[in-house]
């Protein structure tokens, strides 16, 4: 009796099912995260529709994550040679202290989670057409 009132009481506090996303979400997710992908790769992501050229291009991207970075300039916790320090250590290919001066610069606890969040708003406008064109070209 005991696995009977076990089972019962399982039954009656399982969660609901979660809800799925659809066949066209999941596709748009997807489309979304090679994109990203493709960008930190520093590779345009375009495809072309109705002949013209769509998506974003890397130029655009790096465009986008300095309009950030210039945003955090000032804040506080960021030295203000900060950007002196990266070009500096670029130039020197200093890989290490240039993504410690990028980092900084940057001002968030992840700069790799917000590098990603930045293109996937980017990306986020021309999902849509993106796995539309992408179905069209494997047809």
């Amino acid at each position: 009796m005991g696995a009977l009132r076990a089972a019962q009481w399982h039954y009656d506090n399982q969660l609901p099912p979660s809800v799925s996303e659809s066949a066209a979400d999941e596709a748009e997710a997807r489309w979304i995260d090679d994109g990203i992908a493709e960008l930190m790769a520093r590779r345009d992501f375009v495809f072309q529709r109705n002949f013209r050229q769509r998506g974003v291009t890397y130029e655009r991207f790096a465009q986008a994550v300095d309009e950030f970075v210039m945003g955090q300039i000032g804040q506080s916790g960021i030295s203000n040679s900060v950007l002196g320090r990266l070009v500096l250590a670029a130039r020197c290919k200093s890989s290490s202290e240039a993504a410690s001066a990028a980092n900084e610069a940057m001002n968030v606890p992840n700069p790799d989670a917000m590098l990603q969040e930045i293109a996937r708003t980017l990306l986020s406008p021309f999902a849509k057409e993106g796995v539309l064109a992408q179905a069209e070209d494997e047809r």
